[in-house]
């Protein structure tokens, strides 16, 4: 499917699977989570997401520990992009081929049982089949409270655009990790990690949720252009991406020199680093710094529509599902 196959999949799923007679139904297709009431004053906050070799990964360069702990972490980003929501538990599948060797599993469930520990969860079930690519899948959830969760819809113009976490280490790592020499995967052991390791943005989340910092919210998935553009389709909004240097790390800005490219190609393209892309007032600007001291303004919000990336003259991509 093409890029624009996929934006019409995804519009028609949203379309289709509404159902305005549930009550209980709080937040459906369309953002990271969905939202449901199940008790007076406390919402369930689930998602889902997978791993598939050959899209995802390559087996050749992945290990079932890095599968398990990079599905964990992935879902669990989606929890924090909510605010202030707690992971309670979640249920895994998996689709694996004949030939799969039986150490491999019990090393993927061993690491498994390590990363639920790790974030307070539990594995609560889930399901195994047979499958001509290994593939792996969890669902979670958490509960809210009192705290408004915070959704992608919700940003104006005028906002600010805020990134907290990783930019484009993610990509960087996965490019070493395809094609990299032995040299630089020594040299940039920091690039492989992010891609392998993400760290979830659980307490900057629920910090920006309880606090009412945000306007709107999702977590760097698919890259910082894409999540501008997220933001600009669903808020309404133009969005101006204008990242500085302070928001790359130093590691990055090395390899891109290394490889002649501008550290921006990764920065605004990159994805799957699971940070926090957020937007706020002007006038939060202060307590967003002073409470977050990692994040950095990478744009502003303008009435109009679109997506715009300043100070950046190559190409506009973003990771793609098919």
């Amino acid at each position: 499917m093409s890029k624009r196959g996929e934006a019409r999949l995804l519009e028609h799923i949203e379309k289709t699977f509404r159902f305005p007679l549930d009550p209980r139904l709080l937040l459906g297709p369309g953002d990271d989570c969905a939202v449901l009431r199940h008790s007076p004053g406390r919402d369930l906050v689930i998602t889902t997401d997978e791993m598939v070799e050959g899209t995802h990964y390559l087996g050749r360069f992945a290990a079932p520990e890095d599968i398990a702990r990079k599905l964990t972490r992935m879902n669990l980003s989606d929890l924090a992009s909510m605010g202030d929501v707690t992971p309670v538990s979640c249920v895994v599948g998996a689709g694996l081929r004949k030939d799969t060797p039986p150490e491999f599993t019990r090393r993927f469930m061993k690491e498994l049982k390590a990363e639920a520990l790790r974030f307070g969860i539990s594995i609560a079930g889930g399901n195994l089949a047979g499958a001509r690519e290994n593939h792996f899948y969890m669902t979670v959830w958490g509960e809210a409270g009192v705290t408004p969760l915070v959704t992608r819809y919700g940003a104006k113009p005028g906002d600010l655009l805020f990134n907290i976490g990783p930019l484009g280490l993610s990509s960087a790592g996965l490019e070493i990790l395809l094609g990299g020499t032995p040299a630089e995967k020594k040299k940039f052991p920091g690039l492989v990690r992010a891609f392998w390791r993400p760290e979830p943005m659980l307490e900057a989340g629920a910090l920006i949720g309880r606090r009412g910092l945000a306007t709107a919210m999702l977590d760097n998935s698919d890259g910082l252009a894409r999540s501008a553009a997220i933001i600009s389709g669903l808020s309404r909004c133009r969005v101006i991406v204008s990242v500085g240097e302070g928001a790359c790390a130093p590691e990055l800005r090395a390899y891109a020199a290394r490889k002649g490219r501008p550290w921006r190609h990764y920065a605004v393209n990159g994805g799957e680093d699971y940070g926090l892309v957020f937007t706020a007032p002007p006038d939060r600007l202060t307590r967003v710094k002073r409470l977050l001291p990692g994040a950095f303004v990478v744009g502003r919000l303008e009435k109009g529509s679109g997506a715009l990336v300043e100070n950046f003259d190559g190409k506009i991509e973003s990771f793609e599902h098919f």
